[in-house]
């Protein structure tokens, strides 16, 4: 943001971000003339909607390109960006672009440790595409991709489009106009292509708040050792027997 703004570094922002300033008249300014969708009422005085009605930024209106900024945020009393959790029910009014302001002002919020400070938002997980990994119920933590270049190979993200919300694994970065390939860790689930153009938001999730707790992974192993032990018991008592009876009748028995 600062590069756009035409800033040499982010220093101002931070001040900015983290309340150790206030911003002044040319700030506000530089904001609203390289983000022209923004609303000044919402920067100066919080009021919403955040996006000017029937307008989007240029970014945006170009073919296949990607916004590259949420929709709305949620901020406490402070002033500070709070965790909204969007639960499985809020997702329909998530979705809906008119709707994102005031489902966020309806939703839940949490503190995570770690994850404040920055565009963060938890999403409750519906379907099993990403199970073993992640199952039905979990609670996905992400932080905003501004840019498609910065996508991490293979790591999961939140993927948001005009009329779903999915988590997904992604090949990697894309380029201007690519389409995006989305993995399940689910094996029954085939890899699919997103044209770029129906993305609204992607959060790379960064952690995982769940009420399924995996079995003893070594479970399966433990078992397995004690039938070898009681294999290994029953041949030894069936070679004893063997040789008892072998030596009664006086048979010598033959090594294989």
């Amino acid at each position: 943001m600062a590069k756009n703004l035409g800033y040499e570094g982010p220093q101002k922002l931070y001040k900015l971000v983290q309340n150790k300033s206030k911003p002044g008249y040319e700030t506000l300014m530089d904001i609203l003339e390289n983000y022209p969708e923004l609303r000044a009422e919402w920067l100066m005085r919080g009021e919403v909607p955040m996006i000017r009605a029937g307008h989007t930024s240029d970014a945006a209106t170009e073919a296949g390109s990607y916004p590259g900024i949420p929709y709305a945020v949620t901020v406490n009393a402070q002033g500070e960006e709070q965790v909204s959790i969007v639960s499985t029910k809020a997702q329909a009014g998530y979705l809906i672009a008119r709707d994102v302001e005031e489902t966020l002002g309806e939703l839940d919020t949490i503190s995570v440790p770690g994850h404040h400070g920055k565009s963060v938002r938890a999403f409750e997980v519906a379907g099993d595409s990403m199970q073993p990994t992640i199952s039905p119920g979990d609670l996905v933590i992400g932080s905003f991709t501004e840019r498609l270049d910065l996508i991490q190979p293979k790591h999961i993200y939140v993927v948001v489009t005009h009329d779903r919300l999915m988590v997904k694994r992604l090949r990697g970065p894309v380029k201007k106009n690519e389409p995006i390939e989305l993995l399940s860790d689910n094996r029954f689930y085939d890899p699919f292509f997103l044209p770029q153009k129906e993305l609204k938001e992607l959060w790379q999730v960064n952690a995982l708040l769940t009420g399924s707790i995996p079995a003893n992974t070594n479970e399966t192993f433990d078992r397995m050792l004690v039938l070898l032990e009681m294999l290994a018991h029953d041949s030894q008592h069936l070679r004893s027997i063997l040789l008892d009876v072998a030596a009664r009748y006086d048979v010598k028995l033959v090594a294989e």
